[in-house]
Parts: C-alpha cells; structure tokens; sequence
C-alpha cells in the first residue's frame, strides 16, 4: 500500500472514531443501541453532562420515565384574625384587654402587679422627676425602642408594654422578678 493511502486511512479512521465518540458521549453503548422514545436508534443525548456521582449513574435506567412533577405547594394558612377592638373604658377595661393580649393567666397576675406598683393601671400617669409616662411608665426612650410613638391611648400603650416586656425581660413575671429586686423594670 503506497504511504499517502495509508495516511489517508489512518486520518478517516482516526475521523471515524472521533465521530463515534461524539456521537456516544455521556451514554453507554447498551442505551446507545436501544431505540429512541419515537423509536429511532439514532443518539438521543442533549448535550448535558451528567453531575452526579458514577455509581449513581451506573445503577440508574436513564431511559425510564421521568420522574413526576412534585405536588403543589399546599397554600398558606390565612391570616389570623386581628384582636378586636377594645370597646371598653376604664381600668378593668384596659386589665381584660391586656390578658387578651398575655393569654396566660399566671402571666397576666404579673403583669397586673407589675403596672399596679408602677402607675395604678392610669395612662395619663405622669413620674414627676422624669419622662415616665403612662401605664408602662416608659420613658421618652423606652417608649423609641418599642416602635410604638409615645402616646395617651391606653390600649397602645398596653401593646408597647408588652413589646418592652417580651424583648427585654422575656415574660411578665420576669420583669416582676426584676422590679421587685430594683424597684424600676
């Protein structure tokens, strides 16, 4: 055989095996001889490597059916209900608002001796020697921290005692613990 014919076969069997090995990249020669989902024979790869480790991929049947989309998110659950408004007046009014508010009644008796010491339940009760102000007895500070403006109306001064409680002492009986330990909370 002359030499220009046997570089010539040596570059078309070279061309043929780089064909080949395009044609089967990422697919085994078993898949490769079985037919395709419309029956053709033909290389159904799409051009994605597989990521995954190879003993998973060895052990999958990569021609199986796809897997079935995941179920819907169930929807969210509504929104709770706001608290009614206050409808009341007055200290028992702004006490029964507040166990609403705590829902524990251990907590609530803290609560209720807590602001009893510090202001007999009166939202317009004003500590003379500084800012304190209002059932909490918030100064112009405490009442900045709790996000709530400083204010006359009981029931938000309730909720911004609260706040104050929940963030700082964790509970209403720990912040009686303390005010009774420091004579302030």
């Amino acid at each position: 055989m002359h030499a220009r014919t046997r570089r010539t076969l040596h570059l078309l069997t070279a061309t043929g095996a780089m064909a080949l090995t395009l044609t089967f990249a990422g697919q085994s020669l078993a898949q490769a001889d079985e037919p395709g989902p419309d029956g053709d024979r033909s290389s159904s790869w799409d051009g994605q490597r597989w990521d995954g480790d190879r003993s998973q991929r060895d052990g999958a049947d990569e021609a199986a059916t796809p897997a079935p989309a995941p179920a819907p998110a169930p929807a969210p659950a509504p929104a709770p209900a706001p608290a009614p408004a206050p409808t009341g007046t007055g200290t028992q009014a702004y006490k029964d608002y507040a166990a609403g508010q705590v829902g524990n009644a251990t907590q609530f008796g803290c609560l209720d001796q807590l602001w009893e010491a510090e202001s007999d339940w009166t939202p317009t009760a004003q500590n003379p020697t500084s800012t304190a102000y209002g059932i909490a007895q918030f100064l112009n500070a405490t009442w900045a921290s709790t996000g709530i403006a400083k204010t006359s109306d009981p029931f938000r001064q309730i909720d911004a005692g609260l706040v104050y409680i929940e963030e700082r002492y964790g509970s209403p009986c720990a912040a009686w613990d303390f005010h009774q330990a420091n004579n302030w909370y």
